[in-house]
C-alpha cells in the first residue's frame, strides 16, 4: 500500500505541446517487481496517444511502437474497486523487436511459425530484437490518468548493442536506419491527394521526382512505395458510406468504427435530439494551433434547404485570415440548450491536449444562438456577423431588382438601418421606413416582408446588443462557405443529401482533404489535376490589400477600380465606402464582398471620405467605458498604480545620481537630465511599465493582429494615441450620425485624414473580454447597478471603498488620479 501511495501522490504531467516524449516528462523511481526500481510517470490517459507518437519522433533513433499485448476490463463487468486495480494495461513495443528476424537472432516460440517470404516487399529489416517498450495501466482508482512504467527506454538488443537507427552500423544503406513506417504527414498527404481524385501513378511520379532533386532518400517518408499509395486507394474505393438500409443504424455503425473522429454522440430520444460532433485529429491541431488566445468563428447554417440536417461549422483563421473548419456538428437545432453539452466536451477535448489554450472571443451569425452556453463554456466575449444576412440581401436585390440605381439606393438605404441599430441610434421602425421607400422593387419588398420580418426583431436585439464583426471576418466567412458549397453539394444523385451517413462519411473524408491540401504548401505541383471543387486562394480582403490605392478613382456616388491584369477592364462600385455596396464583378453579382468593394473601403477611411466602421467605433465606444468606469480593483487601476510606483523609483534613481554627481559640469549634468526626462516621458505617455504582466493589445495601422503572436491579455499601450483620442472625447464625434462626411471627388484638394486604427476583431475581443482578463480583476456588475454594458464588467463600489481609494497614494501619486491620466 505504502508503494500505491506514493504513485498517486505523484503530479499528473500534461505538457502544452501537441506531442511529446519521454524527454519532456519528469520520471520517478518506486520500488517495483523482484525488488527492482519501477521509471514512471503519470499522465492524462486522453493523451497516452500524443506520448506514442513523440516516443516515435525520436531524433537519435527514429522508430514506431505498435501494440504487442492489451488487457481491458469489460465495462459491463462488475469489479471491487481497489487502490492497484487495473481498467486497461497496453503494452508498447518497438516496432524493431521483440523478435530478431537476423542470422542468428531470437524469435519467440509463439511466433517460430513465421515463414520468410520470397519477396521482402513486406516489412524488411523491420524484427531486429529491440528490447525498447513501456506499460500503461489505466488504474481503477484514477480512471483519467495512465501509469507509465519505461524501464527499457534504449533502443538495443539483448546484447545492449544498437540495432536500428544510425547509431547501428550495420543498419546502414537499408530501412531499419529510419523508422519502420511513413509519417503521419506523409500519410494524410496521400489519403488527401487520392480522396480529391488524383491518380497512384502521378502521386508515386511527383515523390519520385523530389527525392531525386535531393539527392536520394535521407528519411523514412522517402521510402514511400507504390504498393502502400495502391492499397490505400484500393481500400478507398471499394469503401461505402451506406454501412446499413437504416439511416439510424448506419450512423450509429460509423460512430462505433471512427471513435478518434467523433468528440461528442447524442442519438434520438424522448427529451434529447440527434446530435454528432465530428473532429478530426488536424482539426484539433488546427482548433489549438489557430484559435488559442484568437477567434473561433460559427457557420451555422449551411445546407438548411438541400440537406437531412444543417450543417454546423466552427472556423478558425490562419495567418492569411483563410477559414479552416475544426469541427462540425449535425443536428436539427442549434438554438437550443443542448448545444452546451457539445461544446464543453469540445472545450474538454482541446483543453486536454493543452491545457493553456483560452479563446479569446467567439463569433455568431445567428441571433437566437445560446449566448450564454458560450461565454459560460469558453470563457470568452461574443460577438455577431452580419454577413449571411447581408449576403441574402445582396443575393435577392441582384436577383429582383434589374436597375443598377435603384439597387445602390436600396441596398443604401439597408445599409444606413443597419448602421444607425449597430450604434444604438434605431429601432426596427428603419426597415419599415425602407419598405415604404421601395415602392418600385415589389418584389424585393414581397420577399423582404415575407422572410426578413419575423427574424428582424432578433437581428436588431443583436446588432444592439453584441459587437460587430470586422468586414475582414466576413469576407474570410463568406470564402468558407463558398469552399464548402463546391466540395460538399456536387453530388449528381440529389437523393444522397438525405441521409446522414453520408454526409458524415464526406465530411470526415473528401471535405477534409481538400481542406488539409488548402494548407499544404506544395499543393501547386498538382494544379493540373484541379477541379472546381480546388477552389482555393486569397479572400476578398486579401485580393484588396494588393491593389494600388492608384488604381483607384471615385467621382461622387461611385467609384471605378482598374483591373491590375488588364489595364483596359475597369469595374464600377456604387455606394463607396459602404460594405452596402455593389459592384458590377461577377463575385459581388452572387452577393458576395468582392475585393473592389473592400478596397473603395480602404480608400475612402485612408482619405477621410467616410467615419470609421461600426467595428472600431464599438470598439472606441468599449474602450472609453471601461476607461471611464474602470471596476474596483480593475486593470486600468492596477495599471495606473504600478506605473506610479515605476515612476517613483525612476524619480528616486534621479535623485540619488543628481547627489552624487555635485560636482560634474552644470552644463553635462543640465543635458542627461533632460534626456532622462524625455524617455521618462516616453515611457509615462506609451504606459510601459516592467511591472506589468497583463499585456492589452490594441488595432495597429495594418489593422490584422498576427494570431499565432496574440498577447493571453489586453496589450500595454495605454499611452497610444486611440486613448488620447478616446479620453479627450474625439471619439464620441465620430458615433454622431450627423457627423458623416461628404463624398468628394478625387479631384478636391481635401487634406486626407488618417485613420488612427483599424478595426480587427481580435483586439476588439481582448477589451470586450468580459469572462476571461476583466472579470479576474473584480467581480461582474449587473446592468441595474451602473450606466456600462453588460459587455464590460463593472462592479459597484461602495462609499466605504471610494474613501479608501480616493485616500490611497502611491509615491505621491494618487490612483484615482493616474487612471484618469492614463
Amino acid at each position: 500500500m505504502a508503494r500505491w501511495d506514493e504513485i498517486l501522490s505523484l503530479p499528473v504531467q500534461n505538457p502544452p505541446t501537441l506531442e511529446f516524449s519521454s524527454g519532456e516528462i519528469v520520471w520517478s523511481k518506486v520500488e517495483g517487481w523482484r525488488d527492482k526500481l519501477d521509471r514512471i510517470a503519470l499522465i492524462p490517459f486522453a493523451r497516452v496517444d500524443d506520448f506514442v507518437r513523440g516516443e516515435s519522433a525520436n531524433k537519435d533513433c527514429p522508430s514506431r511502437f505498435h501494440v504487442e499485448a492489451r488487457r481491458r476490463r469489460s465495462s459491463s463487468a462488475s469489479y471491487k474497486p481497489k487502490v492497484d486495480g487495473i481498467l486497461e494495461y497496453i503494452l508498447y513495443w518497438c516496432s524493431f523487436g521483440p523478435d530478431d528476424h537476423r542470422k542468428g537472432g531470437i524469435v519467440r516460440p509463439s511466433r517460430n511459425t513465421y515463414v520468410p517470404k520470397k519477396k521482402n516487399a513486406g516489412r524488411p529489416n523491420t524484427k531486429r530484437g529491440c528490447t525498447c517498450h513501456f506499460i500503461v495501466k489505466r488504474l481503477i482508482a484514477e480512471p483519467s490518468v495512465a501509469l507509465i512504467i519505461y524501464n527499457d527506454d534504449k533502443h538495443v538488443d539483448k546484447n545492449g548493442s544498437p540495432c536500428h537507427g544510425p547509431q547501428d552500423k550495420k543498419a546502414a544503406g537499408t530501412r531499419a536506419m529510419f523508422a519502420p513506417y511513413i509519417s503521419e504527414d506523409l500519410r494524410l498527404r496521400v489519403l488527401s491527394l487520392l480522396h480529391v481524385g488524383v491518380s497512384v501513378e502521378t502521386i508515386m511520379q511527383r515523390h519520385n521526382e523530389s527525392v531525386e532533386r535531393q539527392g536520394g532518400p535521407c528519411n523514412r517518408d522517402d521510402l514511400l512505395t507504390h504498393r502502400y499509395v495502391r492499397r490505400q486507394e484500393r481500400s478507398i474505393r471499394r469503401s461505402t458510406y451506406e454501412l446499413d438500409p437504416d439511416d439510424a443504424i448506419s450512423i450509429n455503425m460509423w460512430v462505433e468504427s471512427h471513435q478518434s473522429l467523433v468528440f461528442f454522440y447524442e442519438d434520438f430520444s424522448d427529451h434529447d435530439p440527434f446530435t454528432l460532433g465530428i473532429q478530426t485529429e488536424w482539426q484539433l491541431q488546427q482548433m489549438i494551433r489557430f484559435g488559442n488566445r484568437s477567434i473561433v468563428a460559427s457557420d451555422s447554417r449551411f445546407g438548411t434547404n438541400k440537406l437531412k440536417y444543417p450543417l454546423h461549422s466552427l472556423i478558425v483563421f490562419n495567418s492569411d485570415n483563410k477559414a479552416i473548419p475544426v469541427a462540425w456538428v449535425i443536428t436539427p437545432s442549434f438554438a437550443s440548450a443542448d448545444a452546451h453539452r457539445w461544446m464543453m466536451a469540445l472545450y474538454n477535448r482541446i483543453r486536454t491536449k493543452d491545457p493553456t489554450w483560452k479563446l479569446a472571443g467567439f463569433i455568431v451569425d445567428d441571433p437566437s444562438t445560446d449566448v450564454l452556453s458560450i461565454k459560460d463554456v469558453f470563457q470568452c466575449s461574443v460577438l455577431v456577423s452580419f454577413w449571411r444576412v447581408r449576403h441574402a440581401w445582396h443575393k435577392n436585390i441582384v436577383k429582383k431588382c434589374s436597375e443598377t440605381e435603384m439597387r445602390a439606393e436600396m441596398l443604401s438605404q439597408l445599409g444606413q438601418a443597419v448602421d444607425d441599430i449597430c450604434k444604438g441610434h434605431g429601432t426596427v421602425d428603419l426597415f419599415e421606413d425602407c419598405m415604404e421607400d421601395f415602392v418600385d422593387g415589389s418584389e424585393f419588398m414581397d420577399y423582404f416582408k415575407a422572410v426578413w420580418y419575423p427574424r428582424i426583431g432578433t437581428w436588431t436585439t443583436a446588432l444592439k446588443t453584441l459587437p460587430l464583426a470586422s468586414q475582414e471576418t466576413s469576407a474570410a466567412m463568406e470564402f468558407y462557405h463558398l469552399q464548402l458549397k463546391r466540395r460538399l453539394l456536387n453530388e449528381k444523385n440529389p437523393d444522397v443529401y438525405q441521409r446522414a451517413d453520408w454526409l458524415v462519411d464526406k465530411l470526415g473524408t473528401k471535405v477534409n482533404s481538400y481542406f488539409w491540401l488548402d494548407e499544404y504548401s506544395d499543393k501547386v505541383d498538382f494544379a493540373r489535376y484541379w477541379k472546381d471543387e480546388w477552389v482555393s486562394g486569397l479572400t476578398s480582403w486579401r485580393k484588396a490589400l494588393k491593389i494600388p490605392d492608384s488604381n483607384v478613382v471615385i467621382e461622387g456616388k461611385s467609384a471605378k477600380v482598374t483591373d491590375q491584369h488588364n489595364g483596359d477592364k475597369t469595374y464600377i462600385v456604387w455606394n463607396p465606402g459602404s460594405q452596402f455596396g455593389t459592384c458590377n464583378c461577377c463575385w459581388a453579382e452572387m452577393g458576395y464582398l468582392c475585393e473592389h468593394m473592400l478596397k473603395v473601403i480602404k480608400v475612402c477611411h485612408k482619405k477621410g471620405y467616410i467615419t470609421p466602421s461600426i467595428s472600431l467605433l464599438q470598439y472606441n465606444r468599449a474602450l472609453m467605458d471601461m476607461l471611464h468606469c474602470s471596476p474596483y480593483d480593475s486593470l486600468i487601476r492596477d495599471h495606473a498604480i504600478s506605473l506610479a510606483v515605476f515612476v517613483q523609483k525612476q524619480l528616486g534613481a534621479l535623485i540619488d545620481l543628481e547627489s552624487s554627481r555635485t560636482s560634474e559640469d552644470p552644463i553635462e549634468k543640465q543635458t542627461e537630465q533632460q534626456t532622462v526626462g524625455d524617455d521618462q516621458d516616453r515611457e509615462l505617455a506609451l504606459g510601459r511599465t516592467h511591472s506589468m504582466s497583463v499585456d492589452i493589445s490594441f488595432p495597429n495601422e495594418v489593422g490584422c493582429l498576427d494570431r499565432q503572436d496574440a498577447p493571453a491579455g489586453v496589450a500595454n499601450d495605454l499611452g497610444c494615441g486611440l486613448i488620447n483620442e478616446v479620453v479627450s472625447g474625439k471619439s464620441a464625434q465620430l458615433e454622431s450620425p450627423g457627423n458623416q462626411p461628404s463624398m468628394p471627388n478625387d479631384s478636391d484638394d481635401k487634406q486626407p485624414v488618417e485613420v488612427a486604427a483599424q478595426e480587427t476583431d481580435s483586439c476588439k475581443t481582448q477589451l470586450l473580454n468580459d469572462e476571461s482578463s476583466l472579470t479576474r480583476y473584480g467581480p461582474k456588475r449587473n446592468a441595474e447597478d451602473g450606466n456600462c454594458e453588460d459587455e464590460l464588467p463593472c462592479t459597484k463600489k461602495s462609499k466605504k471603498d471610494d474613501e479608501q481609494c480616493s485616500q490611497q497614494e502611491v509615491g505621491g501619486y494618487n490612483s484615482t488620479t493616474v487612471t484618469e491620466e492614463t
